[in-house]
């Protein structure tokens, strides 16, 4: 193998330099005279050993000779020489790493800190270097050299090459490519530039062509999406919508009926432009030869400044109010007595939220309707009685005033029982005995009733129930007309209400809002009269109320009631209602009042503006409180016992009173108020909630939550409030980005999944906040967790406390924009040491970007750690870091914030192994509490280091005789260090067959005196020769030799490589002199040339031998007796 003029072990010794290139000179001649003479004798021919040379990637040749290429790394990136007129790079590298500048040479080439051309340079290879077109890159070639040169003669290298091309047309086509290459990366190798805010706003304005309801939303340049509150967008329907952001331009909102005011918000997105860092990649490399080879550089490639984001500030706009006519109410007079007189009043007003759009030309009409009773008469419409035709009607009885009927008996299929005159038997007889027999047909009477068993049936006393029929005694009469139960049964509510009209007055003016009264009418009997007023406008009726609401009913003799419960009121007021009785009452009666209040419910989500509402109902089923009797005395106000206003109460309560008159016979019901009218309705007003959370944190940054509380909320005796916060992870893709809509619910869709916020993805829950009122509610701050990292939902729980109940009246949205902290995570990009040699120093190189929590007392260390690797699972997911292959951990590096920050320096040792994997861990530390922020994937090509081992062959003396030097001869290839602390030793251990002839490397076989126990200093590669020892007769027998090469650093000894037990090439044999030798186990090469070599030969081979370099030490001794029969 060539020695070349490499420097051993990396010490700059100039006379020791000049010593050995002389020695090796004279040992090459030496040599070569001896090949020559062999190959003249025919006995042997040796060629030199090839090197590994780093291929050639694309190549173009010359005239003159002259071949420009580029060169392919193992990554199958393609590298460009950067020092021209050095040696041909070979396949050994050692990574300086990315560099801003290219290292000089001393006496060769200055450094080269031209920013703008280590810009030129990183495009001109990242662009033009990697297309593996042969041209380009001999032109991108060529323009390295040139530049490197600073386009100036001098460098006779590159001059010559110039002069090479510049005698052919194709070669100056190639430097005109070249200055073409150079004038593309003047131009448009720039920088990366940083995006810029988006600084405009959003615009909302009327529809310019005056659609209803409808506004234009102004949007600037770089906007990527809007969401609205009050409306939906024209294009999509939808409250969100995504929009271009290449332009400004706009967008329509319909606004949703109803709506007082829409609300816009909206996303914005700003770019930077790609540019080229002044930067390469550079490699050491070394020649054939074993010189040193040009450098190679690599392009760091080009990158891009992260984009920025945010959002608008809202832009609202008012709705006005829609058109609409008024609302029409009436309370009639509640009580009269007969021969006085009675009215109805219309009420007139604007509905609330709209704009009044009056009936033109109204006019109003009053319609009193007598209830009919079952019994009383009827009247006509001048409360005149009804009389009707003669007709017949059943008999009453004259003392009893019961009806008079005819029973009989009948058999089993339902016919009359017939004596013998035919006459049908009656069940009574005149003296009112039943009667029993037999009928004239046999039948014996009566004929119980039987069920398909055959078993009688029982009638309300459980006696036998008997088969009868009957019929009325019929007599003519001419009365009044009277209503009849069955008449009424077989009307509606409705229909009984209008059924008796008996008073009418029409042709009111009803100009605008307001009161209108009725004419008073005559009372002419007694019972209840209902109002309905009507309105009609042009000829079309617009208005007519309902018949038998209690506010429309006037009562005749008998006492009226009115209400008016309290409109309003909060969770924990005491609610009570009131009841004004009028009219007259008996002195000698009794009577109570009870109040009852009934739950509205709520009304549904989808219901619009001027939904048709379902008719209240007051019933058992929705009763939420019902009073005792509360005695009435006379006319006046009586107010209601009280109840505590609870949440399962609703937010609507319907209070409905009823007039009782105590009788013998029990309470009976004079008047009963209406469900669900306005002046009996509560409403149980609840706070609302708004939140905002903290937008966005870096894990182990204090996020919060805030709350603007708003509505009917007070602490009283009867209730108090406080808020808890809750943090949930993101469950769905696109919300773990962030979000649903700002305006609380998510967007809903049909196919994505939906936010859910529940105990399995509940990170924390803060303690309560105390709320005594309307206002602002901050939650208490929270320190942001690593495995919170992407999208965390707040959620906010508004709680109401009555005695021991605490109910969570209000619970935030899952998912919601504004309720969504983007918990971000540094990232953290690394390069580590590429190709090394062992006992080279190594590390690694991590570069911080992103946000770092500044909180006091949080600090935050990066912690480097390295493993031994498989190569072949570099890069693939079959790399795995774990305490079993952990090489070691480095000290922790303080970390100040984003930057790059360098490991700690390891030397590669051999135990190692040839590929080490660095993993980096960042982590932030709150006194001895540690959280990962970011921990690096294992066995990351950029995070791979190769250490070079250097390769050891041996070969023994082979067989000698008693009295000859015995001797073992290592031939060591590959890379070593240049480090000056860092020292190779070959150390040589002799051991014995047994009787059997079998090899036992142990120390029990070992033959110390003819090993080299002490070593030989490596300084190189090249060969290395044990001491000789002189054989004596106790040596005589077989043997082998073991070689190991370790590496010294310090105190500390490491093994490089260790020889096989019982190898080929390492078996010798000492014989008896004069005793024929058994085949040969030494070197592999013949001995033939011995006697066709003569004297060349023995010269030659002297000379050879003085060529050999010899190093002794005997500060350490290591003496290996572990498994020596494997090699590492």
């Amino acid at each position: 193998m060539s020695m070349g003029n490499r420097p051993r072990g990396g010490r700059s010794q100039p006379g020791a330099l000049r010593l050995g290139a002389l020695r090796q000179r004279i040992a090459t001649a030496l040599t070569g005279l001896v090949v020559g003479a062999l190959a003249l004798s025919g006995s042997v021919v040796l060629a030199p050993t090839a090197a590994h040379a780093l291929s050639r990637g694309e190549a173009v040749t010359f005239s003159g000779g002259l071949t420009i290429s580029n060169f392919v790394l193992p990554t199958g990136e393609r590298a460009y020489c950067i020092e021209v007129g050095q040696h041909e790079p070979s396949g050994y590298l050692a990574s300086i790493g990315r560099m801003s500048y290219l290292p000089g040479i001393s006496g060769r080439f200055a450094a080269w800190e031209d920013a703008h051309g280590m810009r030129q340079m990183n495009y001109l290879i990242d662009r033009h270097g990697q297309n593996g077109d042969a041209w380009t890159a001999a032109a991108v070639q060529v323009t390295i050299w040139r530049m490197r040169e600073n386009f100036r003669s001098g460098n006779t290298a590159l001059d010559s090459k110039i002069g090479v091309l510049m005698s052919s047309a194709r070669g100056r086509a190639l430097i005109a490519e070249s200055d073409r290459l150079y004038a593309d990366a003047k131009a448009h190798a720039l920088p990366p530039v940083a995006p810029r805010a988006v600084t405009g706003a959003l615009q909302v304005t009327p529809d310019a062509t005056g659609s209803s309801g409808r506004y234009r939303v102004a949007y600037p340049k770089g906007t990527t999406s809007l969401s609205v509150e009050g409306g939906v967008f024209v294009r999509n329907g939808a409250a969100t919508i995504a929009v271009p952001s290449a332009e400004a331009s706009a967008r329509y909102v319909q606004a949703t009926p109803g709506s007082l005011r829409i609300t816009v918000t909206g996303t914005w997105t700003a770019s930077g432009t790609r540019g080229w860092e002044p930067a390469l990649t550079v490699h050491n490399t070394v020649a054939p030869t074993g010189e040193r080879g040009q450098r190679v550089a690599v392009a760091v490639g080009g990158s891009r400044v992260a984009d920025l984001s945010g959002r608008f500030s809202a832009a609202h706009h008012d709705v006005p109010p829609p058109p609409a006519p008024p609302t029409a109410s009436s309370q009639a007079q509640p009580d009269a007595t007969v021969g006085g007189t009675m009215s109805d009043r219309l009420i007139v007003a604007e509905t609330p939220g709209t704009a009044l759009e009056m009936w033109p030309d109204a006019t109003a009409d009053f319609t009193a309707y007598l209830e009919p009773i079952p019994g009383s008469p009827k009247y006509d419409a001048a409360w005149n009685p009804v009389l009707g035709d003669p007709y017949e009607v059943q008999a009453e009885d004259p003392e009893t005033g019961a009806l008079v009927w005819e029973d009989w008996w009948t058999d089993a299929a339902g016919a009359p029982l017939l004596d013998e005159n035919g006459d049908r038997i009656p069940v009574i007889d005149d003296q009112g005995a039943p009667t029993s027999g037999r009928a004239a047909d046999g039948t014996p009477y009566p004929v119980l009733e039987r069920a398909a068993d055959g078993s009688p049936k029982l009638d309300a006393t459980g006696q036998p129930r008997a088969l009868r029929a009957r019929e009325a005694v019929m007599e003519e009469r001419r009365d009044p007309q009277t209503w009849t139960e069955a008449e009424l049964d077989a009307m509606t509510e409705e229909e009984r209400c209008v059924a008796q009209p008996v008073l009418r007055a029409g042709g009111i003016p009803v100009p605008g809002p307001g009161e209108y009264v009725s004419p008073d009418a005559r009372v002419k009997s007694g019972g209840t009269i209902h109002w309905v007023e009507r309105i009609e406008s042009e000829g079309v009726t617009v208005h007519t109320g309902t018949c038998g609401l209690s506010n429309e009913t006037t009562r005749i003799d008998q006492p009226a009631v009115v209400t008016q419960a309290p409109p309003e009121a909060a969770l924990g007021d005491e609610l009570s209602d009131v009841a004004t009785v009028s009219g007259k009452l008996a002195d000698d009666a009794v009577y109570t009042l009870r109040f009852e209040a009934y739950r509205a419910p709520e009304a549904a989500p989808e219901a619009g503006v001027g939904a048709a509402a379902a008719p209240p109902t007051c019933t058992a089923e929705n009763i939420v409180f019902r009073s005792s009797a509360q005695p009435v005395a006379g006319p006046g106000e009586i107010r209601s016992p009280g109840f505590i206003a609870r949440p399962e109460h609703g937010t609507t309560i319907w209070w409905v009173e009823t007039l009782l008159l105590e009788t013998p016979e029990g309470p009976r019901v004079l008047h009963r108020g209406e469900c669900g009218l306005a002046h009996e309705t509560t409403t149980v007003g609840r706070p609302s909630v708004e939140t905002i959370a903290t937008e966005t944190a870096p894990i182990g940054g204090e996020i919060s939550d805030e709350a603007e509380v708003s509505g009917v909320l007070a602490a009283n005796a009867g209730a108090r409030w406080e808020m808890t916060f809750s943090g949930y992870r993101a469950t769905t893709p696109a919300d773990a980005a962030g979000a649903g809509d700002a305006d609380g619910a998510p967007a809903p869709t049909d196919d994505a999944p939906q936010p859910v916020c529940s105990q399995e993805n509940r990170v924390f829950e803060t303690d309560p906040v105390a709320v005594t009122g309307p206002g602002r509610v901050v939650s208490p701050t929270v320190v942001a967790e690593p495995e919170w990292a992407g999208a965390l939902w707040w959620v906010e729980t508004l709680w109401l406390i009555q005695g021991d109940s605490r109910v969570a009246l209000h619970t935030g949205a899952c998912g919601v924009a504004a309720e969504t902290t983007t918990i971000t995570t540094p990232a953290v990009t690394t390069q580590a040491a590429g190709f090394v040699a062992v006992g080279d120093r190594i590390g690694d190189a991590a570069t911080i970007t992103g946000d770092l929590a500044e909180r006091e007392g949080a600090e935050h260390r990066i912690v480097f750690r390295g493993y031994r690797g498989n190569p072949s699972a570099t890069g693939t997911a079959a790399a795995q870091c774990t305490e079993q292959n952990l090489l070691f951990t480095l000290d922790a590096v303080p970390v100040s914030g984003p930057g790059t920050v360098r490991s700690p320096v390891v030397t590669a040792l051999p135990e190692y192994g040839g590929t080490v994997w660095w993993v980096e861990t960042l982590s932030q530390w709150d006194g001895e509490v540690e959280r990962v922020l970011h921990r690096g994937e294992c066995g990351l090509p950029g995070e791979t280091t190769t250490v070079q081992t250097p390769a050891v062959r041996t070969e023994s003396a082979g067989s000698v005789e008693v009295g000859q030097p015995m001797f073992d001869t290592a031939f060591v290839s590959g890379t070593l260090t240049e480090r000056d602390d860092i020292e190779f030793r070959l150390r040589f251990a002799a051991y014995a067959r047994n009787a059997d002839g079998e090899l036992a490397c142990t120390p029990e076989s070992e033959i110390p005196e003819l090993g080299d126990a002490a070593g030989i200093v490596v300084d190189g590669t090249g060969e290395y020769r044990s001491r000789s020892v002189q054989t004596l007769p106790r040596h005589v027998g077989l043997g082998g030799f073991v070689e190991t090469l370790v590496m010294i650093e310090g105190s500390a000894e490491h093994v490089v490589a260790r020889g096989d037990c019982g190898a080929p090439g390492e078996n010798f044999e000492i014989l008896r002199a004069g005793t024929s030798a058994l085949a040969r186990t030494g070197g592999d090469g013949t001995r033939a040339w011995l006697v066709g070599g003569g004297a060349l030969l023995l010269a030659g081979a002297a000379a050879a031998t003085w060529g050999i370099r010899r190093r002794r030490a005997t500060s350490h001794v290591v003496r290996e007796c572990r498994d020596l029969a494997s090699r590492e």
